[in-house]
């Protein structure tokens, strides 16, 4: 056997294993990833057939011409490695990409709410009633917010008035007592227009030479 020929049978025999497993796999796998599986079979299997013998026959007429049993043998490795190597690929982009899980969260998602007594929301084509959800949602945000800085102003408010309402009745208290204490420096001052200055200004000199 050459070495094209052992390469070619091991990868193969590496495809079959794979393959096995994933059917051993399949019975645990959701409906979803069981679908994609089968589209990725299907788009290979179209791939596939593009490359088959009969092309490569009318591609490369002169070369099996010259030797008939290497271009087959050639052309048919060429076709399995192509085969394994796109499903390696997709294999890779599975796990990568974690498909499996997000498939069965979206089956286990409709199938939660398959059992609802209404059905799932859909456009109705009327922008206005579409959004009115999203705007009432948007809104009721705005008011809470809203809802807080009043909460806030009053607060400051009380406590301005906690502190602003003494001092005015302390003023206000001090404008009643002005016209008493007004009446009081003008009889001061009436009693000392009628009292002799010049006679107590004596008085206190003699006081001062005694």
């Amino acid at each position: 056997m050459s070495l094209c020929n052992y390469l070619a049978a091991d990868k193969v025999a590496e495809v079959e294993t794979s393959a096995t497993q994933e059917e051993q796999e399949e019975g645990k796998e959701e409906k979803r990833m069981i679908i994609f599986r089968k589209i990725m079979d299907k788009c290979l299997n179209k791939i596939m057939s593009a490359g088959r013998h009969s092309q490569f026959k009318n591609c490369f007429k002169e070369l099996r011409t010259a030797n008939s049993g290497a271009f087959d043998s050639i052309s048919e490795q060429l076709m399995n490695h192509l085969k394994a190597n796109i499903e390696t690929e997709i294999s890779l982009m599975i796990k990568q990409e974690d498909l499996e899980y997000f498939f069965d969260t979206l089956d286990r998602a409709v199938e939660e709410n398959s059992s609802r007594p209404t059905p799932a929301w859909r456009p109705s084509g009327e922008p206005s009633t579409d959004c009115r959800d999203h705007l009432m949602a948007v809104k009721s945000t705005y008011r809470d917010q809203l809802k807080g800085m009043l909460e806030k102003i009053e607060n400051e408010n009380k406590s301005l008035e906690d502190v602003i309402l003494p001092q005015r009745e302390k003023v206000e208290e001090n404008q009643k007592m002005l016209p008493k204490k007004a009446e009081h420096l003008r009889e001061a001052a009436e009693l000392c227009e009628d009292f002799n200055m010049s006679r107590l200004q004596e008085q206190a000199m003699a006081l001062v030479n005694d």
